[in-house]
């Protein structure tokens, strides 16, 4: 597609003409639309409800206590070496 366009300024029109070429360049590929369709098919849940849990018989506070094997403490982490002191200042006390 291509424009003329003349343009003039003020009432005076020798010479003066102004000429503008627009040239649009539209390139068009191929386009694919693909359309799935899936269904899915969710059967009714049929699981048992939980039962339910045994009345307690307890008495107390209801504080329950696990067994826990016996393990060995770890060994004590031994005091770091004393810092030694700087070396004196010459000239200094």
């Amino acid at each position: 597609m291509a424009s003329l366009l003349a343009a003039c300024g003020g009432d005076d029109t020798s010479g003066e003409e102004t000429t503008t070429t627009t040239t649009t360049t539209t390139t068009t590929s191929p386009t694919t639309t693909v359309t799935v369709e899936t269904e899915t098919v969710v059967p009714p849940a049929t699981t048992t409800p939980y039962p339910e849990p045994p009345a307690t018989t307890t008495e107390g506070d209801g504080t329950i206590e696990i067994p826990v094997p016996d393990i060995p403490s770890p060994p004590a982490i031994p005091s770091p070496p004393p810092i030694p002191s700087p070396p004196p200042i010459p000239g200094v006390g």
